[in-house]
């Protein structure tokens, strides 16, 4: 009886293992794919259903989050992990949402297909039955048609045609000629004016040629110079309240003065105070030069400038006990080539030169005898001109001259007293005290509206010196045509004689008009020339469209003879045929209303087939849309999966903070059904099987070793007393006994704190703890009766579900559980099961609608695994 009752146990044993591994099979296919169809559609989030509509998916409340051993730095990764996962889910639910949309509007436009391809086939019948009977009109018409009838009224309709052509081209032509007739006219009026203008420009040339010859012969015959005798009253500088007044020539100092009274705001005034503060130009006996406005200061005049400037600036420089500077005409030299460059560059008025240019050096190699390195520019003073443009006397440019040196020398403040400075020069380069300083003094006239003018003019004070030690060339060259100072001693002097520059200014002026009058004489010659041969052109085209109407006039004529020739004609045959034609008539507008009819037929079949060709590429563009979205779609989830992986890592590395690492503490593990003896008998018949192999590290299946540094570890096994003798049956299947995946060394232990970890009729207790990554690969399941506590600390992952290597009927399959390890609480398979089933989706595609079949494949796999636990519990507890 015992014999048969163990027998009964056994084959219930064998049906039970039978039904579990059918059941974990089952159960892993079906839960493998609806936990990856979970993470491919993301058909629910949060545990509610996606609505296809809008956008309902919920955003995950921050504080719902919260994870307690999170340090605020791992919360915020949370925080943004599950931020991630939120927007997910909503771009997978717009994205849903979109395709369905999409597809109903494709589903629309394909059942609209086949109502436009009737309308086609209809408009299709209808146009075929219209040009039959057009056809059968035709022939109707042909029966009906008198005898040579057709040729008159064909003969009668193109002469008409050809009538109406013929009007048509002799109105044309009539009114080309009308045109013609006036663009000849206006054309011979431009050229008549144009050759008007040209004769009076040729005279305008001629009479200034003339003038200029005149004024040229003047100025040849005005002596250039005139002997004038200077009375000396030099005065000394007034205040700028009062100044003094300078009615003459005469009334010029020679020696340069500091003004009277001269206060620190001054002297530190803008542009060395302002016009004529010191010395004002009165003019009352001015006798000196008028320099014409429009007209250039001539060398003489400006040497005359050059040497009052001298006389005053080495007075200043005697005061400061200092070596005259000297001026020169080969001095003057340089001063132009400094004007030159400046024309050249286009400098401005108060803009400082450029003094330092390889041209300039080029220009003092030619002055200073190829010495051009014994020569240096030693500063440059510049000032422009505070005259109004108009007629200017030499007198009126020497008092602004005296004027503008007294402020540079006793005024100089707001300029860092610079101009001061370049008067009493007296080195080169930087250090060593210069052979000789020389200077130049030049005016430079701008232009302004295409005349020179004062206002603009630029005096330019430029100082040159020669360097000690040389051999003297360079010295020898400056020097050569040396000017005397101004005198103002009561001596007759020789000066530019103004008629002889006033003779020379007319010239000038009658030049600048002849180059005015050729000017214009040449576009008046052009004018004319181009008027002339435009009235030509014109007076051909009027000829042209004159004979062109002659020709269609004579068409016209020969058109209406034709016309009446042929209603003459047609008036006959209608005569001869009598009643025939009113047959003929009525067939011919049958004809026509037919064929008007067919027209509009043909029109609608075009229209009917353009729809269709609309409607079939409305669909093809939304197939391209739903590909695209479904595309998207695919990416969406892919991120989903990425973004839930991310968040369920960041919630485990904040959970495993608080985990059992207690070096002080007391660290029990009891396990009453779990089988640790030292050894494991396993009866294997006909099986491949492992005993003992894997991950005990003495030849146990569970090693404690190691988990509590300075505490007590106990191990209790009520149920085996570890007396070493599990003892397992594996009758012809592939089955590893006793291995054990549980190493609590290092994995499972607690700071400062008693562990008391309990599984009660259960072996391989997953728990990963302390960042230990207990890692069950291939579905271990180990032995002894299991109520399958599943402890995770990650989201739902079917972590190594394909493998079916089955450890003692122990299934521990690590993950299907949805056990938050926060939480001591289990779910159940049912309840992994109801979780499945309860995820509804929106509009599917074949492989979801598969995915929710796949679901159910693992509801009846866990139903089946349960019945093999139970027969399995029976035989034990039996």
């Amino acid at each position: 009886m015992e014999s048969r009752t163990n027998k009964v146990h056994f084959k219930t044993f064998k049906a039970g293992k039978f039904w579990l591994v059918s059941g974990i099979t089952l159960a892993a296919l079906g839960g493998s794919f609806t936990i990856s169809g979970v993470g491919v559609h993301a058909d629910e989030i949060n545990g509610q259903p996606v609505s296809a509509a809008k956008d309902t998916t919920p955003t995950t409340d921050v504080s719902t989050n919260k994870v307690a051993e999170a340090t605020p730095a791992q919360q915020q990764v949370i925080d943004d992990a599950q931020k991630d996962v939120d927007q997910d889910n909503r771009d997978i639910a717009k994205n849903q949402d979109d395709t369905a949309k999409e597809q109903a509007n494709n589903d629309d436009l394909n059942n609209q297909t086949a109502n436009k391809r009737d309308d086609v086939n209809k408009a299709q019948d209808a146009s075929d039955k219209a040009n039959d009977q057009v056809n059968k009109d035709q022939d109707a018409v042909d029966d009906a048609t008198p005898d040579g009838y057709d040729d008159v009224q064909n003969a009668k309709d193109q002469a008409e045609t050809d009538k109406n052509k013929a009007q048509s081209d002799a109105d044309k032509a009539q009114a080309q000629q009308a045109a013609a007739d006036k663009a000849a006219k206006e054309a011979a009026d431009k050229a008549a004016k144009a050759q008007a203008d040209k004769d009076a420009a040729a005279k305008a040339k001629a009479d200034a040629q003339a003038k200029a010859d005149a004024t040229k012969n003047k100025a040849d015959n005005t002596p250039k110079t005139s002997n004038v005798h200077h009375d000396p009253t030099p005065a000394k500088p007034g205040s700028q309240l009062d100044p003094t007044n300078i009615d003459s020539e005469a009334d010029l100092p020679t020696e340069l003065t500091e003004p009277s009274g001269l206060t620190d705001a001054e002297k530190n005034q803008d542009h060395y105070g302002s016009p004529d503060p010191w010395y004002k130009y009165t003019g009352a006996n001015d006798t000196s030069a008028v320099v014409k406005a429009g007209t250039q200061l001539t060398a003489q005049q400006q040497k005359e400038l050059a040497q009052y400037a001298l006389t005053l600036i080495n007075d200043f420089r005697k005061q400061h006990g200092l070596k005259p500077v000297i001026m020169s005409d080969t001095v003057q030299e340089l001063g132009d080539a400094v004007v030159n460059l400046r024309i050249k560059d286009g400098t401005e008025a108060g803009v400082h030169s450029d003094t330092g240019s390889a041209e300039l050096d080029d220009a003092i190699s030619k002055v200073a005898g190829g010495n051009q390195y014994d020569v240096l520019n030693a500063g440059e003073n510049l000032y422009d001109s505070i005259l109004q443009n108009g007629d200017t006397t030499m007198l009126q440019l020497k008092v602004e001259l005296l004027q503008q040196i007294t402020g540079m020398c006793y005024a100089d403040g707001n300029w860092d007293w610079g101009h001061h400075d370049n008067f009493l020069v007296n080195k080169y380069g930087s250090s060593e005290d210069a052979d000789q300083i020389y200077m130049s003094l030049n005016l430079q006239q701008y232009q302004a509206d295409g005349e020179l003018v004062f206002n603009d003019m630029v005096y330019l004070f430029d100082f040159w010196a020669t360097k000690t030690g040389t051999d003297g060339t360079a010295e020898k060259a400056l020097s050569n045509g040396t000017y005397s100072e101004y005198v103002n001693h009561g001596y007759d002097s020789v000066e530019t004689n103004p008629a002889y520059t006033q003779a020379v200014n007319d010239y000038n002026q009658a030049l600048a008009q002849v180059a005015s009058a050729n000017k214009a004489y040449t576009q008046a010659n052009y004018n004319a020339n181009s008027t002339a041969s435009a009235s030509k052109l014109a007076q051909q085209t009027l000829a042209n469209a004159k004979a062109q109407l002659k020709t269609a006039q004579a068409n016209l004529a020969n058109a209406k003879t034709k016309l009446a020739n042929t209603e003459k004609a047609l008036a006959d045959a209608t005569a001869q045929y009598g009643d025939q034609l009113n047959a003929y008539n009525a067939a011919k507008a049958t004809l026509e209303a037919d064929q008007a009819k067919a027209a509009q037929l043909a029109k609608d079949l075009a229209n009917a087939k353009q729809a269709l060709a609309d409607n079939q590429s409305a669909i093809a563009t939304s197939d391209a849309k739903i590909k695209s979205l479904k595309d998207q779609l695919a990416q969406l989830q892919a991120k989903l999966a990425k973004d839930e992986k991310t968040l369920a890592d960041a919630k485990a590395a904040a959970e495993n903070n608080g985990s059992d690492t207690d070096n002080n503490g007391d660290d029990s593990n009891t396990d009453p059904d779990n089988n640790n003896s030292g050894s494991d008998d396993n009866h294997n018949n006909g099986s491949d099987t492992d005993n003992n192999s894997g991950s005990d590290n003495n030849g146990s299946d569970n090693n404690n070793s190691g988990s509590d540094n300075n505490g007590g570890n106990s191990n209790t096994d009520p149920d085996n007393n570890n007396s070493g003798s599990n003892d397992n049956h594996n009758n012809g299947s592939d089955t590893d006994n006793n291995e054990s995946d549980n190493n609590n060394s290092g994995s499972n232990t607690d700071n400062n704190s008693d562990n008391s970890n309990t599984n009660q009729d259960t072996n391989h207790s997953r728990s990963d703890n302390s960042g230990s990554n207990v890692n069950n690969s291939g579905s271990d399941t180990n032995s002894n009766d299991s109520d399958h506590s599943f402890s995770t600390n990650s989201e739902l992952t079917t972590n190594g579900i394909d493998d079916f290597d089955i450890r003692d009927n122990d299934a521990t399959t690590n993950n299907l559980s949805f056990v938050n390890s926060r939480n001591s609480s289990t779910i159940t398979p049912a309840q992994v099961a109801a979780k499945t089933i309860n995820q509804k989706q929106l509009p599917q595609t074949g492989d979801q609608t598969s995915n929710q079949e796949i679901s159910l494949l693992g509801m009846i796999g866990l139903a089946l695994s349960s019945l093999g636990l139970i027969s399995i519990s029976k035989r034990k507890h039996n």
